[in-house]
């Protein structure tokens, strides 16, 4: 049975910002929840984990590009896009798009962990620790 190689994207505001350490996203991975579900018994590896460039990106939704390449430099067959860009992110649309477009090839799946509340509490969340400067994430 062949490896089915995995790459994650997380939002730089969650990882950088409020230093996510990517646990549960890694914990639904292993125990096969969320979006990771589709891969039932199957053999996985993590090829790796990158964020994007952060908010705004003045370079445009190409910056994402150089991310997703070295993923798939590592092996990476199938990309997520972290569950926190897929609540969060404004460019997550544009970010298929340009993905898509230039690697057809790859699996690119929306979300990682299942979500522990909806996205609109998730982003009220994030708001609140970003504006009170809370250093992490975890509560």
């Amino acid at each position: 049975m062949s490896k089915i190689k995995i790459g994650i994207i997380t939002c730089s505001t969650c990882t950088r910002e409020l230093d996510c350490p990517v646990g549960g996203c890694l914990k639904d991975l292993y125990d096969r929840k969320g979006a990771f579900k589709e891969y039932g018994n199957q053999n996985i590896e993590i090829s790796g984990i990158n964020s994007c460039n952060g908010c705004p990106t003045l370079k445009g939704e190409e910056s994402i590009l150089p991310k997703i390449e070295s993923l798939i430099h590592y092996g990476a067959t199938h990309i997520h896009l972290s569950y926190c860009m897929t609540a969060v992110c404004p460019f997550l649309n544009k970010y298929v798009k340009v993905i898509s477009a230039k690697y057809s090839e790859i699996n690119l799946i929306q979300g990682t962990h299942e979500p522990h509340q909806s996205n609109e509490e998730f982003r009220c969340d994030i708001k609140e620790m970003l504006i009170k400067r809370r250093k992490t994430i975890i509560p």
